[in-house]
């Protein structure tokens, strides 16, 4: 008989993580949910803990056998949830991983959530470096008042901080028999779309236009499925923009205005 597999999923309550979880189930996977909202009975297992507490993660009891993460949790740009932003989306993210990673079977995969919000990664590959540099310790409120960071610049550097470290961690996760992806979804029809629309203004309205309707977290979840799957057994290291064709659309417009 094969083994079902062991899928440790964050943020599994709601939203893009509650599609996913739902797949998952589908597919005949045991699921662990880590967040701090109550997933229902689609998980196999619900550990409530609170990601923004660092602290809470070194604690969380050992999960054996684990086969896929899929870090999903994530908070949306709100005025004063700048600290939150960066911890939850960025370094909670880090850390589970980093707790989990000696229960991550060889032949797993790390599925994390990205934006399109994080696509300028390599314009502000400084600033990010910056943030990925500090440990746990580190004030983050001198850090956002040092970088002048406002919520929506908070939210962008969480997304491109992921994005960077997936690829700076490619060799190491390989020689442990691991794949690492990351996920770019733009406008997604989820509980907080209105914390997006109201943040970003044009250029979340520009996107929807540009793209003719928000996505719906199944199609999100779909992609996370696969880069979850052995049929992505050769990728790795990729960041795949789930939205609609925004960001080649903006790509290929600015290419061709400057030619």
């Amino acid at each position: 008989m094969t083994r079902r597999r062991h899928i440790v999923l964050t943020g599994g309550a709601s939203g893009i993580g509650a599609a996913t979880l739902a797949l998952f189930k589908a597919d005949g996977d045991r699921v662990t949910v880590i967040d701090r909202g109550d997933p229902g009975p689609a998980a196999d297992r619900w550990i409530n803990a609170d990601l923004s507490d660092l602290a809470s993660i070194a604690a969380l009891e050992s999960l054996s056998r684990i086969d896929v993460l899929v870090n999903a949790a994530g908070l949306p740009p709100r005025p004063g949830l700048e600290w939150t932003i960066l911890r939850v989306n960025t370094q909670a993210l880090i850390a589970l991983t980093e707790h989990l990673l000696p229960h991550l079977t060889p032949g797993g995969a790390i599925v994390n959530m990205a934006s399109k919000a994080g696509g300028k990664w390599r314009e502000n590959l400084a600033q990010v470096q910056r943030f990925l540099a500090l440990d746990a310790s580190h004030d983050l409120d001198a850090f956002l008042k040092e970088e002048a960071i406002d919520p929506v610049r908070a939210y962008d550097l969480s997304k491109e901080a992921v994005i960077v470290w997936g690829l700076s961690n490619i060799e190491r996760f390989r020689d442990l028999g691991l794949r690492i992806n990351s996920v770019s979804p733009a406008a997604v029809e989820t509980p907080i779309l209105e914390d997006f629309m109201t943040a970003f203004g044009a250029r979340a309205t520009r996107g929807v236009d540009l793209t003719g309707r928000a996505g719906r977290p199944d199609e999100i979840a779909q992609v996370i499925r696969f880069l979850a799957s052995p049929e992505a057994s050769w990728v790795t290291g990729c960041n795949v923009e789930c939205d609609g064709g925004l960001t080649a659309q903006l790509e290929y417009t600015a290419l061709t205005a400057a030619l």
